[in-house]
């Protein structure tokens, strides 16, 4: 449901038609990745300053890049979810899809970059913590669905601004 313009201030009004959910939700989302790599950020400073080598864990380096990258990636996912010639519905699944395994994605760094148990969450044994292992399947289960739903997701998004793009040339001939 849009909303309406006479509720927004002014200098809003003329963006206010291209507020979609699916716009919207990227842009919020990747406000949060934005704010969870500046977080991150502090964290990999605070264990360069206390190690003795001057380097953080890897997978706190590792989120801290991912997020920054995750950010700049929803904005560019919201200009295509506005620019997507599909239906809203299909553009707010595709951006859900995306957006939930880029934010677990790094929620699993953050926690084996805190938990020190790995620097290599592929490896066999699949730890968590100290004590615990995840069964492979479920390591290899989870990075299968994730491909298919961050590249699914954003493919989608892609084809419909492609798609938008082919009725703006076609109308143009």
């Amino acid at each position: 449901m849009p909303i309406p313009t006479s509720a927004l201030l002014p200098h809003l009004s003329a963006v206010a038609p291209y507020l979609t959910p699916s716009v919207m939700t990227n842009l919020g989302v990747g406000g949060y990745h934005l704010m969870v790599g500046l977080v991150t950020g502090v964290m990999k400073y605070g264990q360069i300053a206390v190690s003795k080598n001057a380097v953080a864990h890897p997978y706190i380096s590792t989120a801290h890049r991912a997020s920054l990258m995750y950010g700049f990636a929803s904005v560019q996912m919201a200009a295509m979810a506005a620019l997507s010639s599909y239906s809203e519905t299909t553009n707010m699944t595709a951006t859900v899809a995306a957006q939930a395994y880029f934010v677990q994605a790094v929620i699993l760094y953050v926690v084996h970059g805190l938990l020190r148990d790995t620097t290599n969450q592929l490896k066999s044994p699949h730890k968590l913590g100290e004590k615990h292992t995840l069964p492979g399947w479920m390591v290899h289960g989870f990075m299968g669905t994730l491909v298919l739903a961050e590249i699914g997701g954003v493919g989608v998004l892609f084809a419909g601004m492609l798609k938008t793009f082919a009725k703006i040339y076609a109308s143009t001939r």
